[in-house]
């Protein structure tokens, strides 16, 4: 059957594509995956504050034609977790932090990445006083999810990228083994699932900041027992150190003199 020149053209554009799909045949490859996000700056904040959750993507593929378009980000905050305690952040968690719109999950357009390009993305992050927080001596965390979206130029087939908080508990352990005879991570049932790689959790924590007056009162006590032994050690030896067995009662004196003051006083009293 001979082929007419319509058909010869459409045959050729498919090649086109399938070599551009080709240029990248893994791009969910941990060599492009470990690379995409960086830079995460995940503060520890007091209950009622806000701050800025940041992290930089960047089109880590060493190919022309590996182009990223329609870059999407998925940022959720997920799971609070203390030394005692695991709890996931859903609708019957009360008071959790929320982004600028006032929910715990927020949808980032990037959109077009040139190769070698970098860039930043900065979320507002929002607490209240009543946010579940940990105690003076304990931290919480709050753990964040990151998904992620993109295409390259040319080419319709979207790559997908997900955190372990994307997944549930039972899929994360049939995907990941830490068994040494078996593979880190199981890529035929990641792509089942719909993944073709896998990035990074963040996190951020929140405490109550511990109070200065006790820690003001620790270093007066640490000061006054020391002089305290300093006191009596030098009494306790006299003429070993003059200069200071000199000063030392002279200050006995003065307070001596001034308890007869107060006693008096509160005797007229």
């Amino acid at each position: 059957m001979k082929l007419g020149p319509a058909a010869i053209a459409l045959c050729a554009f498919i090649i086109v594509q399938g070599s551009t799909c080709a240029s990248v045949p893994v791009p969910g490859a941990p060599q492009y995956a470990n690379n995409i996000l960086s830079d995460f700056i995940t503060p520890t904040v007091a209950p009622g504050e806000s701050f800025a959750f940041e992290f930089n993507v960047s089109n880590p593929y060493n190919d022309a034609d590996a182009v990223m378009t329609n870059t999407t980000m998925t940022v959720g905050i997920y799971r609070y977790a203390t030394q005692e305690e695991l709890r996931d952040v859903d609708g019957g968690f009360n008071n959790p932090p929320v982004f600028d719109d006032g929910s715990t999950e927020r949808v980032v357009q990037i959109g077009r990445m040139p190769l070698n390009s970098t860039e930043k993305v900065s979320l507002e992050i929002s607490t209240s006083k009543n946010t579940p927080h940990g105690s003076y001596f304990m931290q919480s965390t709050y753990f964040v999810r990151l998904s992620m979206t993109f295409n390259f130029e040319a080419n319709d087939t979207a790559v997908v990228l997900k955190s372990k908080g994307c997944f549930t508990d039972e899929e994360w352990d049939e995907m990941v083994s830490f068994d040494p005879e078996e593979n880190l991570v199981d890529i035929t049932y990641m792509n089942e699932l719909g993944v073709d790689g896998l990035i990074p959790d963040s996190s951020f924590g929140l405490k109550i900041p511990i109070p200065r007056w006790p820690l003001a009162l620790l270093i007066i006590g640490c000061a006054s027992v020391s002089f305290m032994a300093l006191y009596f050690f030098v009494l306790d030896n006299p003429g070993k150190y003059p200069k200071l067995e000199k000063r030392f009662y002279k200050l006995r004196g003065k307070l001596c003199e001034f308890r007869s003051k107060f006693e008096h006083i509160l005797g007229k009293s």
